[in-house]
Formats: C-alpha cells, structure tokens, sequence
C-alpha cells in the first residue's frame, strides 16, 4: 500500500536525515535496519525499476564496488526525494533541507538561518565552541542567538567559543547560552521565532564530515508541542557563564 504524498516526501526525508556513511561504515545491525527500511520505502513508492536498482546496489554494498554502490543508493534517494516533493502539498515543500557535506551544508544551513526575525533557538547536547563558529555566525546580527546543551554532555570548548564571541561582538550581537539538566536532552533541533522547528539527522560537529543528512521541517502539530516543550526546558535551564580576565553576562534576557 502507497504512502500519501506527504507522508511519503517526509519519511524520505527522515530516511535521508538518517543515512550510514554507506561507503565506510562497518556492517553493524544498524547499517542493515537502514538498508531493509530504504527498500520497503523506495517499494511503496511504486518505482519498481528504482526499488530494483537500489536492491542490487544495497545487496552489493559490501563488494569491491561500495563507493560506486553507496553513491547509487544515495542518487536514487535524492531522486525520488525531488519526486516525492513535486507530489506534496505545496505548503509541504521545502520541510526537508538536504546537508550534503562541507560547504554545501553550510550554504544549507545559512539559507535556512538567515530567515530568522528575531529569535534563534539552536538545541544540540553535546554542543561546541565551533557550533557557535560554524552555525550560530550565520543568524542574521538583529536576532538573538541562544544555544541550549546538556549539562553533562557539553564539551569544554564551548566555553571558549563563548569568550570568543564577546571578545569578537562585544554586546553588537545578543548570544544566550544555558544548561539543561543532566543528561536530559537527546534531539537536535533548530527553532526559529518560537513558530518554526527543524529536526537535525546528525550533531552539528558531525554535519560537514557527513556525505548525506538533512534537517527535517516538524509536522505542524509536533511543531508547537516542540516548541512549548523547548520553552520551558530553557526557562528551567542554568546560563553557562565561562570566567574570564573580566566578566561577561550571558543572560541579560
């Protein structure tokens, strides 16, 4: 039985977001889930010759040919990706933001960031100093930018990023930076104007070394859930301020 249309541009999307490096990754239990869930999906999509091309490249992904296969599987993705979202609704369009490696997902991620008006909420656990380099720059210098990690799981270098920051824009551009409780994050998410919310596939350190991943648009009822959830998380949440030769307040807000 067939996908509708919109759930079927979506959970391509997903998919995609959720790729294996194909051309180097061990062959774990989690490779082959992904490879048995991209067949029964490209299978409902009713392309049979392109449910079959990617059978014969999955099943020879392990042989001396798995660059050339792991490519295959991608391009036939991608491709019905682009048909999938011919044949959404319109208003659908555009929910998945593919991130295909080094500049490429930066030109992705900007052309998504700089549409913020006012408010940037950028959500990653493990979060690192080169986020704030990488990503947080590219919010338009009228927003504000606040970052929330995991108390336990963010490293060190954030810290830095954070003095580097100041140090750079002084109080010309508003950075927020908190702490939730340990261990109480496990998503990465992009909200932007407390009205629009993207699901990241990977971490953000992780975004330029992957081959293929992608931001996902939330349904709009997962949309506000999300974004009522993320509010009170970041209200109960302790601001980060690193010490430094003088202070800097982070939580003006």
């Amino acid at each position: 039985m067939r996908s509708t249309p919109e759930r079927l541009y979506l959970d391509l999307g997903r998919l995609i977001a959720d790729m294996p490096e194909l051309a180097s990754d061990a062959n774990t239990r989690e490779l082959q889930s992904w490879l048995a869930s991209a067949n029964a999906l490209l299978k409902s999509t009713g392309s049979l010759a392109e449910a079959l091309r990617l059978r014969v490249a999955c099943e020879n992904l392990e042989g001396p040919l798995r660059a050339r296969n792991a490519k295959t599987i991608a391009n036939i993705l991608h491709r019905a990706l682009v048909k999938a979202e011919a044949n959404a609704p319109r208003e659908m369009r555009g929910s998945v933001v593919l991130l295909e490696g080094d500049i490429e997902t930066y030109r992705a991620m900007r052309k998504l960031l700089i549409t913020t008006g006012s408010d940037a909420l950028l959500v990653e656990p493990e979060a690192t100093g080169k986020l704030l380099a990488d990503y947080a720059i590219l919010v338009p210098e009228r927003a504000t930018v606040r970052l929330l990690a995991d108390e336990a799981q963010y490293r060190p270098s954030l810290t830095t990023g954070i003095q580097r920051w100041q140090q750079r824009f002084g109080r010309t551009r508003h950075l927020l930076v908190r702490l939730a409780s340990a261990n109480s994050l496990h998503e990465r998410l992009v909200l932007l104007d407390s009205d629009r919310g993207w699901i990241l596939g990977a971490p953000f350190s992780d975004l330029a070394k992957r081959t293929h991943t992608a931001l996902l648009r939330m349904r709009p009822e997962e949309e506000a859930r999300k974004i009522a959830l993320y509010s009170e998380i970041w209200a109960e949440a302790e601001p980060l301020s690193p010490s430094t030769e003088g202070p800097i307040e982070l939580t003006n807000d």
